[in-house]
């Protein structure tokens, strides 16, 4: 019985809130909103005269005025719209990046077997100025709009599948077919999902009709298949691609008065895509045409309930019974006929195809299908064709396994913006081993801490091509020591006997600045070979992570350089996040879990894991007021003075690729990385960040207090161009004290190919 009455109250509430919620149509042009609000008021007549129809349309309807279609699309994504009709291109970006689904579908005929109601595209120009595809490249384009089926994806996709148009670059087929026209409107191309560089030529917005910020968006006086032929029939440019039965549309009756005289069918004629170059006449368009098209679809919410769902299809078949071609109210309505006139004052109006296409007979049932299938397979292929990357896989190489998951959540999140080219994640186990890969083109891109790149440079022959940014432009970072603040005793000149906590051996800030100031500081005095004996002194015990690995310690002694680290087990010193008190921020851990006094750590370290800005556990409650700065003039500062109280610098993190890289592949693989940061950035909405490691792990892949990626020059390709000399000197001063060679390099051997198998069952069992 409580199942029954739960389940009675659900239904009830269902309906309550189908019956309660508006129902908000968008619109984006002034013509459009003139004729939606004129059919909410010949919707409220007919209610008016048929009581019944108040239960199968809309108690409260809406027309919702956005910037454009794409605006349309995030309103109906952030549940503030509920419907609009699209092109099927659109629907299928609206589908894939908005997660909005149809629910109806123009027909274009009174009655028809097809499963799918379909239109052609044609490629039309003037009879007075013939075009060829062999002169493409002096030619005026008028574009309905990018991502149109008939108007883009299906005549763009034609022309890069025939050679005719080339893909020089990935991620940037506008750039491509910009470079393959004399000039174009391309309604749509500088919106964001289009243009995240904000680098799309100029070009593409030079024929585009509107004077006002309506310029080159959908909402042009160009844009659509009916401004699209406007463009063309007003001499904006030489060839446009639309459906065909546009041209019936503005060349009957009053359509076809345009501001040059009539718009006689004569005067246009079809351009085939046979290279043959053969043109047609525009009644031939069944034999002369770019592909066979899925008709338009209106579209919602994907999570809309059911029964909000199928309260939108009634409200759709009543109005084509109220106001379709054979409607009873259709003398005072005509819902697939836009407007000549507007019924508020008579003044012309020019626009077509307002709410839906001026062409439709009925709406039909798309049965089941959804956004991708209802474009069918050439649409998909030709897509397919239009995001190729002259490119093979970038391979990235990771050292750990949780640096691996996030690498391949990252390939899913780029795979989700379809950059190209696609990404791949290798796992090498160590720092070294992935170098080393990289050297014998095994993999192609990793990220290195500046201690990590003198060796790649040196020992590999990497190169850096991007550097981390902390958020001051100038691609380095200060060392900072600090401590807690009650630890007055502490200083950087009374060590002995304190307890260290560092970020890694071998790092610029975990290794090669710390160390450099113990000698400075005459905290000890090395000799050859004898600064891990000399620290193991110094210190009663610390953390630095790799302080035992062979690659770097040939001895593997004194034990204490890892006795302070928390992890347990195979994982305990690791050099890479297995270790929780790896890197800057798994140093400044140590110290607040009472792992050491003194931790040598990033300048912004401190106050990124402190006063809420960290989630993560560990780093709850803690203030940074609570920690203080040591300088090398004795004094304690506060933790924000580290300009006057630092330890050095240090180049910042940068991305190492084989030197023997084409440059293109190079530029490709920039692009990639920043097309990346574009959609993935910390300060972006999502479920994934490039700059951040969650609450469990720090600086996977990249550092989580880098705010973005930028490219070094040229001129600084190279190591010691990048490091700068000062850095590298204090590299080379630790050479003779650790007796570690920095140009042995280590093979991969089967010890490597068996870590690989470990950890490749280590990782199935993390997923699980």
């Amino acid at each position: 019985m409580r199942s029954l009455l739960q389940l009675c109250f659900v239904i009830s509430f269902v309906q309550f809130y189908a019956a309660d919620r508006p129902t908000r149509w968008c619109v984006t042009n002034d013509e459009e909103e003139i004729k939606c609000n004129f059919l909410k008021d010949q919707m409220e007549m007919a209610v008016s005269q048929d009581e019944s129809l108040a239960k199968k349309l809309p108690a409260d309807f809406q027309c919702v005025r956005q910037f454009d279609q794409f605006s349309c699309m995030e309103g109906i994504e952030l549940d503030n719209i509920d419907l609009i009709t699209l092109d099927s291109g659109q629907a299928y970006f609206a589908g894939r990046q908005h997660n909005m689904m149809p629910i109806m579908a123009e027909s274009y005929e009174e009655s028809s077997l097809k499963a799918i109601p379909t239109y052609y595209a044609v490629a039309v120009f003037k009879t007075s100025k013939p075009v060829s595809l062999a002169n493409l490249k002096s030619t005026k384009v008028c574009f309905s709009g990018i991502g149109m089926s008939a108007g883009w994806v299906h005549p763009i996709g034609r022309l890069l599948d025939d050679g005719i148009i080339a893909a020089k670059q990935c991620n940037a087929i506008v750039k491509a077919v910009a470079s393959s026209f004399d000039s174009m409107c391309l309604p749509g191309a500088l919106t964001s999902f289009y243009n995240p560089f904000g680098n799309n030529p100029t070009s593409v917005c030079k024929l585009c009709g509107s004077t006002n910020g309506e310029k080159c968006t959908t909402s042009d006086i160009y844009a659509g298949y009916d401004g699209a032929f406007r463009c063309l029939a007003e001499g904006g440019g030489d060839l446009t691609f639309v459906r065909h039965d546009t041209i019936d549309l503005m060349t009957t009756g009053a359509n076809s008065t345009g501001s040059g005289g009539m718009y006689s069918r004569d005067a246009f004629q079809l351009l085939c895509p046979d290279r043959s170059g053969r043109i047609a006449s525009v009644d031939d368009y069944a034999s002369c045409n770019w592909g066979e098209i899925s008709s338009n679809v209106i579209m919602t919410s994907a999570v809309r309930d059911p029964e909000v769902v199928e309260g939108y299809k009634e409200f759709l078949l009543t109005l084509e019974k109220l106001f379709g071609p054979k409607g009873s109210m259709n003398s005072l309505f005509n819902l697939f006929k836009s407007f000549d006139k507007n019924p508020n004052n008579g003044n012309d109006l020019i626009r077509k195809n307002l709410m839906f296409s001026d062409m439709t007979k009925r709406f039909v049932s798309i049965g089941n299908n959804n956004y991708f299938t209802w474009v069918a397979d050439k649409f998909n292929t030709f897509l397919k064709k239009m995001s190729q990357c002259p490119s093979n896989v970038v391979r990235w190489c990771v050292i750990s396994l949780a640096e691996k998951l996030k690498c391949e959540d990252m390939i899913m999140a780029f795979k989700a913006k379809e950059l190209r080219p696609e990404m791949d994640c290798l796992y090498g186990g160590n720092t070294s081993n992935c170098m080393e890969m990289i050297w014998r083109g095994d993999a192609d891109l990793m990220n290195l801490d500046a201690g990590d790149i003198y060796i790649a440079g040196r020992r590999y022959g990497l190169i850096p091509i991007a550097a981390e940014d902390y958020g001051d432009m100038t691609m380095q970072f200060k060392v900072v020591a600090t401590a807690q603040k009650t630890d007055k005793s502490t200083t950087l000149f009374n060590m002995k006997g304190k307890r260290s906590c560092q970020p890694g051996i071998g790092r610029g800030d975990g290794w090669i600045v710390p160390l450099n100031i113990y000698i400075e500081t005459e905290q000890f005095l090395p000799d050859d070979c004898t600064i891990f004996r000399n620290i193991g002194e110094l210190f009663t015990r610390s953390c630095i992570p790799g302080a035992l690995d062979s690659e770097y310690n040939p001895g593997g002694e004194p034990i204490n350089l890892c006795e302070g680290c928390a992890a347990g087990g195979f994982r305990k010193c690791q050099r890479n996040s297995d270790e929780q008190y790896y890197g800057a921020t798994g140093a400044f851990r140590c110290l607040v879990e009472n792992g050491g006094d003194v931790a040598f750590v990033r300048h912004l370290t401190v106050r990124d894991n402190t006063d809420g800005r960290n989630h993560a556990i560990w780093a709850r409650n803690r203030r940074s007021d609570d920690y203080e700065l040591l300088c090398k003039d004795g004094r304690r500062l506060n933790i924000d003075r580290f300009e006057e109280c630092h330890l050095g610098y240090v180049p910042s993190n940068a991305i190492v690729t084989s030197a023997g890289q084409d440059p293109t592949r190079k530029e490709i693989m920039w692009n990639l990385l920043n097309y990346g940061q574009q959609f993935f950035s910390s300060d972006i909405d999502g479920d994934f960040h490039m700059f951040d490691s969650g609450i469990w792990y720090t600086d996977l892949i990249f550092s989580d207090d880098a705010v973005r990626l930028m490219p070094i020059p040229k001129d600084q390709q190279n190591y010691r161009d990048w490091l700068g000399e000062s850095f590298i000197a204090q590299i080379e001063n630790l050479h003779r004290y650790t007796c570690v060679n920095p140009d042995a390099a280590v093979s991969l051997g089967p010890s490597v190919l068996l870590i690989t198998a470990l950890a490749f069952v280590a990782l199935y069992q993390l997923r699980l």
